[in-house]
Formats: C-alpha cells, sequence, structure tokens
C-alpha cells in the first residue's frame, strides 16, 4: 500500500534528537531514540530561538517561563547556563505529577526551557496534549543563550 499524504504519519514524541524531523507510516517506537511514535499532528507547540527570548519576554511580559531542567541544575548548581527571570521550575522528572500547578497559565504562552532541548521538546509535548495551547519550546536550551538580559 503506497503511503498517502493524506493518512496519519507519525513521529517520536519530541526528544530534541535528529530523529525528531523523521516520520513513519505507522505507531511504534522510534528505532533511533525509543520513544513512542505519536501522530504528528500531536506535536504542536512552536519553537523559539534563544537568541530570540530576551527580546521577546520584553514585549510579551505576561510570558510564562518554565524550566524543566533539575532544581541543582536550576539553582546553577550544577552549570553556569543560568536561569531566566520569574522563572517556575517544574523538573521533567516530576512534571506529569505537577503540571495542575500550572492550570492558571492555561491560556497564557509559556516558554518551555532547559539546558540543551532533550527535555524541553518532551516538557513542549506532554502540555500540549494537557490543553496547553500555546506552548513554545526554547530550541537548543541554556547553554546556548548568550543574551543575559533577562537572566537572573
Amino acid at each position: 500500500m503506497a503511503f498517502s499524504p493524506y493518512q496519519d504519519s507519525y513521529q517520536c514524541i519530541p526528544c530534541g534528537l535528529e530523529c525528531d524531523r523523521a516520520t513513519y507510516t505507522k505507531p511504534g517506537q522510534c528505532p533511533h531514540c525509543q520513544m513512542q511514535l505519536v501522530k504528528k499532528s500531536t506535536v504542536t507547540f512552536r519553537t523559539i530561538q534563544p537568541s530570540e527570548v530576551c527580546g521577546y519576554i520584553s514585549k510579551h511580559p505576561g510570558v510564562v517561563l518554565l524550566d524543566v531542567r533539575t532544581t541543582a541544575e536550576f539553582d546553577g548548581k550544577t552549570d553556569n547556563y543560568g536561569t531566566l527571570k520569574n522563572a517556575i521550575n517544574i523538573p521533567i522528572q516530576e512534571l506529569e505529577g505537577r503540571y495542575l500547578e500550572l492550570n492558571e497559565f492555561k491560556d497564557k504562552e509559556i516558554i518551555v526551557y532547559c539546558s540543551h532541548s532533550r527535555r524541553s521538546p518532551r516538557a513542549s509535548y506532554f502540555l500540549t496534549t494537557k490543553g496547553f495551547a500555546n506552548v513554545v519550546n526554547m530550541e537548543g536550551g541554556m547553554r546556548v543563550m548568550t543574551d543575559n538580559s533577562c537572566k537572573k
């Protein structure tokens, strides 16, 4: 059976690796990262580059910032990437059990970030599956962010 552009295509749950761009014709498991394959149409979050974040925040002061790194990373105890001012820290490992803490922001824009953009795409996808409609993933993570004007 030939692949039709009208049938569902699948991709891995976003993991921040190159395999996020690969598409498949049926569900299963990504052969590269072993993440579950999901309908491509369910991956609805947008991306923003680290170089754009501080300027964007200054023009959109109501944006919510969600840091999904560990508490030690967020506090600067394990790396020196810094963190964004006014960010909320919910580590990816705790997000499934704590995402209801973000319910008051369900209709707001949320920028999700981590250190290398491996955890934030997963968190962004997770939030969209829970009804958060305006989720943005910071591609590349804090390690490549050079503008310090919006960091603590």
